[in-house]
């Protein structure tokens, strides 16, 4: 009894002596090449960090509106009209309405930035109040008399911030809203004030079904017959925010993704390409008795250390550099800013991380303690074949220089730490191409706004101002658009009426042609999809309820309403609607700015430009482009240099003997610098094309209403661009492991061999 009594306490001491020996063997290895272990702890900080914004950027896109819409409380419809309480209360009471809110709202004329536009004024709600709560990004609310609270993407557009005066009062803040989308896609601006009155009305409510907005508006009509009410349905918005940021959350999608892609990589090839050097070290522990189960263990714990600590770092880092792109992110999706902060993101990321450190360590250590005792203990890896590497065999047969060919056979003395650096290098070389892409795409909408289904030089949101438009100098053409709904074969339909002179404003058709004739008309890509129809077919719908035949003569290119619109020319019904707005296009060579203050001088409204728009966009776009691809860069640019200091580690011998026959240092250096462009060219070779086919791919499955129709490719000059940056960034990988092979000692290499 006493012996078994003693058993237990023997194996704990001896479990607690093992443990204590491994961590002094783990602390050991650390201290022993601190330059390797710093670059490990770099790769896991770089990736940890790019995991992170990528994660934090992912779930700024996931549902936007969705977020938005419960920060806001936002309603799911609005009713605005000249309203008594009694009419209030009768809305207010309607079946299904949850929650409401009511305000008084009055559009007045302003001066901003030196224009007149036209502004909503809304009495500012309740900071609880149950519906429609504006959110507070900038400045402070109101608190008296005078002051504004202003909507972030009206104040964007305007030049306004907190401390500017317009409209009579004093802004102290900027807030974002989900009762309307993006001004000046929508209009006019909304501000909010303490002290607004007036005869109308804004009567927001909450739904208990959200879908039942539809049955809302036609019990509204009931409940208030002869009121002329005009409504505001949440669906509209979300419809315009999603249409309006679709090629923008793409691009955003795209460089998450191969961020992603690239992380994994990283951690790969510094992490096994580390364990895979350390067979030397793992041979000896065979030697004096650990199992390959113990090994494995050793090593990854000893990782798991040191990648706890750098992503812890790497959280922290990423969740301050995370903001720099969420805020023009959330101001392209009109939403609020969502925080870098919350916990599950940043927990996943760490958990991503140790996983894959651990996967990494695992894998590799395995490899490694399946190779024989002897050999490892002999050159610290596997026995060689003693052939030249198909890698060196293609650069001699290039008649590369000898230096050139030894540092290409040197990048390849693994395969497959090679094949995960040419990978990160590839999707750098992707993102790079993606980056570019983005640009000639903008570049290509800004000169032909067709391609946003805007065929016009300046739109002008007054009927009235036709002849105005048409007697200015500078107009070459002018016509009215109209925008209503339709009732098609399977529901509601947008349509687009163009007046007189509609030759003039050509829409994007990629197939077919435009309509010529009363009669025929374009249609865009979901409305074919929808129906089920050809360019050929003929659709009827009905117009105010009378029937309108009508012949699909061309695809155009849509952006809005999931491409669900159909244009004609107005003469084609037989009462042509009331115009919706004046479109326009300048005379060549006009100051189209200057001339579009003319016109909204003379119209009294906006005059939108959307070559103006359109670079808006881009310039909103641009840091998160940048940014995400400047990440990837930095993960390239640590994955190279990683593998290039494993190569020199364990190519010591080699460097030491060429040094004793005669290389000089700039020898050494170009044999490091050779084997790291070797590298960087593969992955030019391979990235380029697979960059110009991953974006248009990517742009076709995820905008079907647009497609590949409005995607730009880079010019050749642009794409080689690519090679000297490349380049340039294979180089500075490169600096670091060639000064460290320069300082090689021949005598005491060669003397332990």
């Amino acid at each position: 009894m006493a012996r078994r009594s003693d058993t237990p306490p023997t194996a704990a001491r001896d479990r607690v002596g093992a443990l204590r020996a491994a961590a002094r063997l783990a602390r050991a290895d650390l201290f022993a090449r601190p330059g390797q272990t710093i670059l490990t702890a770099v790769a896991i900080f770089a990736a940890a960090t790019a995991l992170v914004v990528t994660l934090a950027l992912r779930a700024g896109l996931e549902d936007p509106f969705e977020d938005a819409m419960t920060a806001t409380r936002g309603a799911h419809m609005a009713v605005h009209a000249g309203l008594t309480d009694a009419d209030v209360a009768r809305l207010r009471s309607l079946p299904g309405v949850v929650a409401s809110d009511v305000r008084a709202r009055a559009n007045r004329q302003a001066t901003v930035a030196g224009r007149t536009v036209e502004v909503g004024l809304e009495a500012l709600p309740a900071a609880d109040a149950a519906v429609d709560r504006p959110r507070l990004t900038d400045g402070r609310r109101p608190s008296a008399a005078g002051e504004l609270l202003v909507e972030r993407s009206f104040a964007r557009e305007a030049g306004l911030r907190p401390g500017d005066r317009v409209a009579g009062g004093t802004i102290t803040g900027l807030a974002v809203t989900t009762q309307q989308a993006t001004y000046p896609r929508w209009d006019p601006g909304l501000i909010w004030a303490t002290d607004v009155a007036g005869p109308e009305r804004r009567v927001a409510v909450r739904l208990a079904d959200p879908e039942g907005t539809e049955a809302f508006a036609a019990a509204a009509r009931r409940a208030l017959p002869g009121t002329r009410l005009a409504f505001t349905d949440w669906h509209h918005v979300r419809d315009t925010i999603t249409d309006q940021t679709r090629t923008n959350a793409l691009v955003i999608s795209i460089n998450t993704l191969l961020a992603l892609f690239a992380v994994g990589f990283t951690v790969a090839t510094v992490i096994g390409g580390r364990v895979l050097a350390q067979r030397r070290e793992i041979g000896l522990l065979k030697a004096v008795g650990w199992t390959p189960r113990g090994i494995v263990a050793l090593l990854v714990g000893e990782y798991l250390a040191v990648g706890f600590v750098a992503a812890l770092l790497g959280l922290v880092a990423g969740a301050a550099i995370a903001p720099l792109l969420l805020e023009p992110m959330s101001s392209l999706l009109a939403t609020p800013t969502p925080s870098a902060l919350a916990p599950l993101p940043l927990l996943l990321a760490l958990v991503l991380i140790l996983a894959a450190v651990a996967v990494f360590t695992a894998v590799p250590a395995l490899r490694a303690g399946r190779v024989k005792t002897i050999d490892a203990l002999a050159l610290g890896r596997g026995a060689g074949t003693g052939r030249a590497s198909r890698a060196a065999r293609i650069a001699a047969a290039l008649r590369l220089p000898a230096i050139a060919r030894l540092g290409v056979k040197d990048a390849f003395t693994s395969r497959s730490r090679a094949s995960l650096t040419i990978a990160a290098l590839t999707f750098m070389v992707v993102t790079l191409v993606a980056a570019l892409s983005v640009e000639a795409t903008f570049h290509r909408v800004i000169d032909d706004p067709a391609l946003r289904a805007k065929p016009w030089d300046v739109r002008l949101e007054e009927p009235s101002a036709l002849a105005a438009t048409q007697g200015d100098p500078a107009v070459a053409d002018a016509t009215t658009i109209s925008g209503f709904q339709v009732a098609g074969p399977r529901g509601e339909l947008h349509a687009r009426a163009v007046g007189d002179g509609f030759a003039a404003f050509p829409y994007a058709v990629p197939d077919g042609r435009m309509f010529a004739r009363p009669g025929e008309a374009i249609a865009g890509r979901g409305l074919y999809e929808t129906l089920g129809l050809q360019v050929g077919d003929q659709v009827t719908v009905r117009v105010e309820g009378q029937p309108v035949t009508l012949r699909l003569v061309g695809r155009h290119v849509e952006p809005d309403d999931d491409g669900e619109v159909v244009i004609f020319p107005a003469a084609t019904l037989p009462e042509v609607p009331e115009p919706s707005a004046v479109i326009a296009n300048f005379a060549p060579d006009t100051d189209q700015a200057a001339a579009a203050r003319r016109l909204e001088a003379a119209a009294g409204v906006d005059a939108e430009l959307p070559e103006e728009e359109v670079r808006g966009e881009r310039a909103d776009i641009r840091p998160i482009v940048l940014g995400s691809s400047l990440l990837l860069v930095a993960v390239g640019l640590v994955n190279l240099l990683a593998t290039l200091l494993l190569v020199t580690r364990e190519r010591a011998r080699d460097f030491a003997i060429f040094k004793a026959v005669g290389l000089t240092p700039r020898g050494v250096l170009g044999v490091v610098n050779a084997g790291g462009a070797a590298l960087g060219l593969i992955a030019l070779a391979i990235g380029i094309p697979l960059g110009l086919v991953t974006y248009r791919a990517i742009m076709a499955a995820m905008s079907p209403s647009e497609g590949t129709d409005i995607v730009g490719t880079p010019g050749p000059f642009a794409l080689l661009l690519t090679v000297p940056f490349v380049l340039a960034v294979t180089a500075l990988a490169s600096s670091w492991p060639g000064r460290a092979a320069v300082r090689v000692p021949a005598a005491a290499v060669l003397r332990a061999e």
